[in-house]
């Protein structure tokens, strides 16, 4: 079993495994998307084999466990299945050939674009490699904003490649099965099993994913807006979102709260991450697609799935339709989120799609006016019914969104029965038929599995008003949040195109349902439905701002204008990846790392260590083994948190002759006392010696072994 440290040997191993599936998945891409360009192809092909990564070394370890064995079979189906493919549809041999002049031209039309998304890989290429158990003298390092959530995904990269069971439990709550999207991980913990370094495998398919989500956002900003311009625009709006937070430290008086040298010295004192001042709308680089990686991998499909359905329904290539669903099914474990935006965006536009070919007998030239002023006022009606400003829990906003989202229902059935008398049901079935029942068929099994019974638990789909305002005006909450893109966003909904208000309709119909509904114990985690609707929102608003500035060009001083709105709406962004690429904290101490070096290497797989709860726990992220209780920040926004395990956790510690019976409850193995334990809880030192082996000591830290 290889060290966290890997090998070379290891790293290439794993490499090549990574990169194996990749090319499947160009492969399967050139196949199946023959008539398309080389963009679709390379693009989808990439994310395909992410998801194939992901998906079929699982379905293998059902049987064969997380295993060498199942990886290789797993590489073995793909490659006969691709091979079987290929040899059966016979694809012309020029298929895979790389289209040198096409990418030239390709290069030359979207420079901005590479120019943008290199210099943001670049930045994005130096934090994670910063943030992501960087070594130094004291032990390991990371960055803000990494600190917490690194923890949790190293957690459970380890504990499925070391303890290989399949479906996997929390290592950090033992005998809870681990429904938290983990394939986000488990495409690390393939790496990792192949004797990478644990460092290189948490990394690797970090950078792939980062520019897959780049790339699908331009590219489907470039198809829908028609324009380099436009979309370069709303690639900017929405990579490089901020809002006002900027504003707070530009205050000279004596009495000034915040100094602007506490953006890059201070622990989230940061222009889009300023609570105490409801600052909430945070970067989607550094607070994002960075720590959250549940989130940047299903961005990476999510983005190619709204890119692919957007061609198959508004510019009818019917043949993107099967592809769009695959990928789409792949998502509630991935990233649950992501598959949810891409339910409700369906959603809409299939009623965006029965409404063009219906014959309504209502006509709006500009309905975005509209749709815009009902929006508002049906928010500001709940914020003065409530009598309270900012958000508010009551379970009749869930009942008010499903009654809601149950009338949208209805009158979707009824054009979908007027459009089958009119046309028939040949077309409908071979297009939104076939989609919908490969998504029922791929994705049911896993919601049924794993979701369902997790969102079952307390605090999750729950009615929530105002997503996380505190205590702000609802209109307000958003202008210093957003930002100077309302500048935009407002006049582009009032005097849109009716063809772009179809299209980013579904972004208000997120919204709506992220405002009256938290989907998990944490209403921040709603903020990541919030940024789907914002996708469709900086399209628009670049929309919008390009055609103005081309009317408007000729006024003299515009362009310097132009300039400095470009530059106060991603100045807060600036601001927050500057301070991510000097910050740096301490995660693991050297005597810490030696102990779950320790355990790693002389503990069975599927040992059960006694801690405390801290988050940055080292013998769950690095070795891999269960603990009795993990931090409440993780178990509680998992919807697992028992009090009754971490009260029995103290009492083991404080009361170890007394609790036997707790130890064989818990199955504990072992029992680390270091400094945190010793600051947790009240332990008697010379009653652990007396009743236990010490079977490593360094420094400030002990493991006992309980012979149990």
């Amino acid at each position: 079993m290889a060290s966290i440290w890997g090998s070379a040997v290891g790293n290439i191993l794993g490499t090549i495994y990574f990169f194996y599936f990749q090319l499947v998945g160009f492969l399967l891409s050139s196949l199946f998307l023959s008539k398309k360009n080389f963009i679709t192809r390379i693009l989808c092909g990439s994310v395909l084999g992410s998801v194939l990564l992901q998906w079929v070394p699982i379905v293998f370890a059902f049987t064969f466990q997380f295993s060498i064995k199942a990886h290789i079979l797993a590489a073995l189906f793909c490659g006969l299945i691709t091979t079987i493919l290929f040899y059966a549809k016979k694809p012309q041999k020029n298929l895979l050939l790389f289209p040198l002049n096409s990418l030239k031209t390709l290069a030359k039309r979207h420079w901005l674009f590479l120019l943008l998304c290199s210099l943001s890989f670049i930045l994005f290429c130096a934090m994670l490699f910063s943030h992501t158990l960087r070594p130094g003298d004291d032990g390991m390092h990371t960055g803000q904003c990494t600190y917490g959530d690194i923890n949790l995904h190293l957690s459970i990269i380890t504990s499925i490649a070391r303890q290989q069971t399949i479906p996997p439990c929390y290592s950090i709550s033992p005998g809870d099965k681990l429904s938290y999207p983990f394939l986000c991980d488990s495409i690390s913990s393939s790496i990792y099993l192949f004797g990478a370094s644990l460092r290189y495998a948490y990394m690797l398919p970090m950078f792939f994913a980062f520019l897959q989500v780049m790339t699908a956002f331009y590219c489907f900003a470039y198809t829908w807006l028609k324009k380099t311009g436009k979309a370069c625009l709303a690639w900017f709006l929405f990579f490089y979102n901020g809002g006002l937070g900027f504003v707070y430290f530009i205050d000279w008086s004596n009495e000034r709260i915040y100094q602007f040298k506490n953006i890059f010295t201070e622990y989230y004192q940061t222009p889009t991450n300023l609570i105490n001042n409801n600052i909430r709308w945070v970067n989607v680089i550094v607070d994002m697609l960075l720590p959250q990686r549940a989130t940047l991998f299903g961005y990476a499909v999510l983005f190619t799935c709204i890119w692919l359905l957007y061609r198959s329904v508004f510019q009818k290539e019917y043949d993107l339709f099967p592809f769009a669903a695959i990928l789409t099914a792949s998502l509630p474990m991935i990233h649950t989120h992501s598959f949810l935006a891409m339910a409700l965006l369906s959603a809409s536009w299939l009623l965006a799609d029965l409404c063009c070919k219906a014959d309504l007998p209502l006509k709006l030239r500009y309905p975005g006016k509209f749709l815009f002023a009902g929006f508002f006022i049906f928010m500001y009606l709940i914020q003065l019914l409530n009598g309270q400003k900012g958000a508010v829990d009551a379970p009749h906003f869930l009942t008010l969104c499903l009654a809601a989202l149950g009338i949208l229902f209805f009158f979707g059935l009824i054009l979908l029965v007027n459009h089958i008398k009119k046309n028939g049901m040949r077309q409908l079935l071979s297009t939104w038929g076939l989609y919908l029942l490969l998504i029922l068929l791929l994705a049911l099994p896993q919601l049924i599995y794993w979701t369902f019974g997790q969102a079952s638990h307390t605090g999750f789909l729950t009615g929530r008003f105002n997503w996380g305002n505190q205590g702000d005006d609802f209109l307000w909450f958003y202008i210093k949040n957003w930002g100077l893109i309302l500048l935009l966003l407002i006049p582009a909904v009032f005097y849109g195109k009716k063809k772009n208000l179809a299209v980013a309709g579904a972004g208000f119909l997120i919204w709506f349902v992220m405002e009256l509904i938290c989907f998990s114990p944490n209403p921040y985690d709603n903020n990541k439905l919030l940024y789907i609707a914002f996708v469709f929102f900086c399209c628009i608003s670049a929309d919008y701002g390009y055609e103005l500035y081309h009317k408007i060009k000729s006024v003299k001083g515009i362009r310097l204008w132009s300039i400095v709105f470009l530059l106060f709406s991603g100045l807060s962004a600036v601001l927050s990846i500057g301070r991510e690429l000097v910050s740096d904290y301490t995660l693991y101490s050297t005597p810490h790392i030696e102990a779950a070096i320790y355990v790693d290497e002389n503990t069975p797989v599927n040992a059960t260590i006694l801690t405390n709860d801290r988050h940055v726990n080292e013998i769950t992220a690095l070795s891999g083994r269960n603990i009795v209780n993990g931090a409440p920040n993780f178990l509680w926004t998992h919807g697992i948190y028992d009090q009754t395990r971490v009260d029995d956790v103290k009492y083991m510690y404080e009361y170890p002759a007394f609790s036997m019976e707790l130890f064989k409850k818990y199955q504990v193995d072992y029992i680390m006392i270091s400094s945190w334990e010793r600051s947790s809880y009240q332990v008697d030192e010379t009653v652990y010696d007396a009743m236990f082996d010490c079977v490593f000591s360094s420094n400030e830290i002990k493991l006992y072994k309980t012979g149990l």
